[in-house]
């Protein structure tokens, strides 16, 4: 019997899959339970209409993630911080600071593709890790000089 899963199934496959079952198993289990749906000519359509529909948009994220990268490199980001007079600091720019900078940049991202382990509290120049979709890793550079 020939169907195609309506959801994931442990041991069968993922949902859209086209799968040849058992006719016992597709009958008294896929499709009792909804899991799956018979595999006719019009639910392949469909299930290649909605792969393709995947595909162009998983295509579209990558582009858009690929741009971002380059946009977060060409944008270097410049900050302030207090200095006490024998230069310990009296603050730190954290994830939230790097976010509200990049929104007066124009860039809007999710603070959990910032990678930063702790709080920056030093001046000079940082490479700070971003993560974003599909796997893609760039960096953004933060200057941060005495106020």
């Amino acid at each position: 019997m020939k169907i195609v899963l309506q959801k994931d199934v442990k041991g069968v496959g993922k949902k859209g899959d086209v799968k040849e079952v058992s006719d016992g198993y597709g009958r008294n289990f896929l499709l009792k339970n909804k899991l799956a749906i018979l595999a006719t000519e019009g639910a392949l359509h469909v299930v290649r209409a909605l792969k393709e529909t995947r595909e162009q948009r998983e295509k579209r994220e990558k582009e858009q993630s690929e741009a971002m990268i380059k946009k977060l490199a060409a944008t270097p980001l410049k900050t302030t911080m207090k200095v006490g007079t024998e230069g310990s600091s009296f603050g730190s720019v954290s994830v939230a600071k790097i976010l509200t900078l990049l929104k007066e940049q124009g860039i809007v991202l999710d603070k959990s593709q910032i990678v930063l382990d702790h709080t920056i509290k030093t001046l000079g120049v940082h490479e700070i890790p971003v993560r974003l979709d599909h796997g893609y890793e760039g960096h953004i550079t933060l200057t941060i000089e005495k106020e």
